[in-house]
């Protein structure tokens, strides 16, 4: 293990031209009560409107459920007169929606900004456990409740909102500013109708790497850690893949059982599986690395044990037991399974013939989509040989040594063992903090949120949309900018009572407004 260069945190950056933008908006605008009821009602206002987006669901065009969507669509064109007239719209794929304002230096790449219309289902089982209806977009002065009021039309409408306010200013960029909102970010990894052709348009049109730099959702970046307000936007993502683990063997009566069934084969796989997890390793161009270093030279109450054990890299054991010692934590540095459906059996006294389960990785950096098939090989192998079983691991046939198809029909409690992957994605590439670029979202961020905020990269270990837009830039950045203290229960994406602080979702405006005015002001290859 080998720590990560240490980078200086950069200076606080504000815009430094149009000064009279920062006094009236900045200054004056964002602190008034009328616009913080406005941009709430906004956004209560889109949550009101069930752009729920399913597993499984059919074509864009062919399955009636996509078409709340097109409402969506109204609402924010209805919205946003200014933003509709100022900018180029276009209607990607029927529902996604790209807007650009063109700059005036066609030589500058642009700024992206990503976000999602989508939402997951509110669930009716838990309906009557919500403060409000999932859908009801209540505000009541502090929060703006239901589901997406989080993830992710909070973003969706603070980068809308923060155009507006500088349209309304006169505001005209140098840089052309793209918002790219897809709207099925939510419904699965098998497929996308949204940001994959997003994604294409914006390839075509810009070329690989002609964007300047991205920036998307992620985790609410501020938050509090050894005493200490950090911003984490993320550099970097884990891979995923879902491996199902299939046992099929001869049925039968209950009365005369064999001594393991289907689903008992399955239960001693299953202890095997989450008793050999992956190995947990820091590595060099983990940005995990980078945010540990920075927490240990700038943090305020981090433990001194812990502190001087990153700062001299002779302790990785004692570095490696601390991350391990949080799931939280362990997730940056280890490829994580998760054992989440199981399926079998059909009646009481009817032996099952399969069982199967369902077992979703989400991969470190470390590690790649053949490191987890050859675990799962490595590890199953060995069991499916003792018990004669052949093995069909990911599309090869791998027979028990020593065993002829003829032995195996004749062992009653042999059968077969079969193992396949869907929706593969290697770890994404990691964007690095000593760019120029990253100096600049940096210095922003302090310039929103305050100069003893320490800034550092974070590996985030689910997936966005950006797994779309790897080729557009080498610069991708992950994080919902508002601070996560102004919901003291914390962030409630994806499950009972989501809500939107207002505080936060003015944080969010702000953010968006100064940085498009700092990367516009600044040609990155000079800095």
């Amino acid at each position: 293990m080998v720590l990560n260069r240490v980078f200086n945190q950069p200076p606080v950056m504000h815009p430094k031209a149009r000064q009279d933008i920062t006094r009236q908006n900045v200054g004056e605008l964002f602190q008034t009560a009328a616009f913080r009821d406005l941009v709430a009602n906004r956004l209560a206002n889109s949550v009101k409107i069930p752009t729920i987006t399913y597993d499984g669901m059919g074509h864009v065009g062919e399955d009636s459920r996509w078409d709340v969507f097109y409402e969506f669509s109204d609402y924010l064109r209805k919205s946003f007169p200014r933003v509709y007239e100022s900018l180029t719209v276009e209607t990607i794929n029927e529902h996604g929606l790209l807007y650009t304002w063109q700059g005036a230096q066609e030589d500058m790449k642009p700024l992206l900004f990503m976000a999602h219309s989508d939402v997951v289902p509110a669930g009716e089982s838990t309906t009557e456990a919500w403060t409000y209806p999932p859908f009801s977009g209540y505000y009541d002065g502090e929060y703006i409740w239901g589901r997406g009021s989080e993830d992710d039309k909070s973003n969706l409408i603070a980068m809308l909102s923060a155009i507006d306010c500088l349209l309304a200013c006169g505001f005209a960029p140098n840089r052309t500013v793209i918002v790219s909102n897809g709207f099925d970010e939510e419904g699965g990894a098998e497929q996308s109708y949204g940001a994959r052709c997003l994604a294409e348009t914006l390839l075509d049109r810009y070329g690989t790497n002609g964007i300047e730099m991205i920036f998307d959702e992620g985790i609410a970046g501020v938050e509090k850690r050894f005493g200490t307000d950090f911003a984490l936007p993320a550099t970097a993502e884990k891979g995923y893949i879902d491996v199902t683990v299939t046992v099929n063997v001869p049925g039968g009566h209950s009365s005369t059982p064999p001594d393991h069934t289907a689903i008992g084969y399955l239960a001693q796989i299953v202890r095997l599986i989450e008793d050999h997890p992956f190995t947990s390793q820091l590595v060099r161009n983990n940005p995990t690395l980078t945010y540990l270093r920075q927490a240990a030279l700038y943090s305020k109450a981090m433990p001194e044990d812990l502190r001087q054990a990153i700062l001299s890299s002779q302790s990785p054991k004692k570095l490696l037991d601390y991350m391990d010692s949080d799931r939280e934590r362990r997730a940056m540095i280890r490829t994580s399974t998760a054992v989440d459906v199981i399926q079998g059996g059909d009646k009481v006294n009817s032996l099952p013939e399969n069982a199967s389960i369902l077992v979703n990785h989400r991969i470190a950096i470390q590690d790649s989509v053949t490191a987890v098939k050859d675990h799962y090989i490595q590890l199953l192998g060995p069991w499916a040989k003792e018990r004669s079983f052949k093995l069909y691991a990911f599309g090869a046939q791998s027979p028990p040594e020593n065993a002829t198809l003829t032995a195996l029909s004749n062992t009653s409690d042999s059968g077969d063992l079969t193992l396949t992957a869907h929706y593969e994605l290697e770890p994404s590439p990691v964007s690095s903090a000593e760019d120029p670029r990253f100096a600049l979202l940096a210095g922003t961020i302090k310039g929103v949120f305050g100069d003893d905020v320490v800034v550092a990269p974070e590996m985030l270990t689910g997936n966005t949309d950006t797994r779309y837009y790897w080729d557009l830039s080498p610069q991708i950045y992950r994080m919902s900018p508002w601070r996560a203290c102004h919901d003291p229960r914390g962030t409630r994406m994806h499950t009972v009572d989501e809500r939107m602080p207002i505080k936060g979702l003015m944080e969010m405006v702000h953010f968006y407004h100064e940085f498009i005015r700092v990367v516009d002001e600044v040609r990155i290859e000079d800095t």
